[in-house]
């Protein structure tokens, strides 16, 4: 059987859409998918609007989720070597006061177990960073503990806390572009969602029309795929006490027990008197007149599992 394959990504749907409105609007009187609109009520002028919209949101998402990459990259440019020596200093500070490590939650650091725990959310982050610093200059001049460390190795903790502020800055607009840029995204799905909809409608209705040459389909800017399709394997539950019907199971397949209690097969949609015991991890060829099982769990308590192959592919 043929099947129709529609593009995944959003910039080749579109295209796809002004595909079919271009080959309709070639003479909307004779088009073969003017019934079909005119009986579902699918208006091909607005949707053209919605997809123009659309698209229209979608550079402002490419633009906004843009602009929240370079600010994430300047912002760790900003905060990475303040982090860095950060942890130097709590390092210093920890070695400092060897006897009580929890004299550093005094600086804002959290131990746990003699080790420092550094925050992942970078806002914590940089809180750390100022604690420490305001921590640094509540002592007189000259007699914190972290002054010699300091001198010693050319850190300038005032000039890391305007960088750190500045990070800061950028991590705000960088929250503000990933904000933007979901709500962009989300007028975007929402304005082509129907339009796309309506393109696998029309999809449908064209390939009923030209059942006999389903590569007709191929001049509205469908792809047709109509090559064989290797069947898969599907694992279901059956719930506990319940019975559960599977179709389309491929001929000479095994059908497996991979759940933990005992299933009875039925041949056909309903449960009959004569069932094939299925116990746990055992399995049963597929012969003609079994593609369709009725798989029945008389477990109350226990959910079963069954694996097959299967040929129903899924509607396209």
């Amino acid at each position: 059987m043929a099947r129709i394959k529609y593009p995944k990504d959003f910039l080749n749907q579109t295209e796809l859409f002004k595909i079919i409105k271009a080959k309709h609007d070639e003479d909307p009187l004779t088009s073969p998918i003017t019934p079909f609109l005119t009986q579902t009520g699918i208006d091909m002028d607005k949707d053209d609007t919605n997809t123009d919209k659309a698209l229209e949101n979608d550079t402002l998402y490419d633009k906004n989720d843009k602009k929240g990459e370079d600010y994430t990259q300047e912002r760790n440019n900003l905060f990475r070597p303040v982090a860095k020596r950060l942890r130097d200093e709590l390092q210093f500070l920890k070695k400092l006061y060897a006897d009580n490590p929890k004299e550093l939650g005094s600086w804002g650091a959290q131990v746990d177990d003699e080790r420092i725990v550094y925050p992942t959310d970078f806002l914590l982050h940089t809180q750390l960073f100022k604690d420490v610093h305001t921590k640094h200059h509540s002592f007189p001049a000259g007699s914190s503990p972290l002054a010699l460390f300091l001198v010693q190795n050319n850190i300038d903790i005032d000039a890391d806390l305007v960088k750190t502020t500045k990070a800061e800055a950028k991590h705000n607009k960088k929250e503000q572009a990933k904000r933007d840029a979901e709500k962009y995204s989300e007028l975007r799905d929402k304005l082509f969602k129907p339009v796309m909809a309506h393109v696998r409608m029309i999809a449908q209705y064209l390939k009923g029309l030209y059942v006999g040459n389903p590569k007709e389909l191929g001049d509205w800017g469908y792809t047709v795929d109509d090559s064989p399709r290797n069947p898969r394997t599907r694992t279901v539950t059956i719930a506990a006490g319940s019975t559960r019907t599977i179709i389309a199971i491929k001929l000479l397949s095994e059908v497996k027990n991979s759940g933990k209690t005992e299933l009875l097969l039925h041949k056909g949609r309903t449960a009959g008197t004569e069932p094939m015991v299925l116990p746990v991890a055992g399995k049963f060829t597929i012969r003609r007149g079994w593609g369709t099982l009725s798989v029945v769990n008389e477990n109350q308590r226990e959910n079963g599992k069954i694996s097959y192959k299967t040929t129903n592919i899924g509607r396209i």
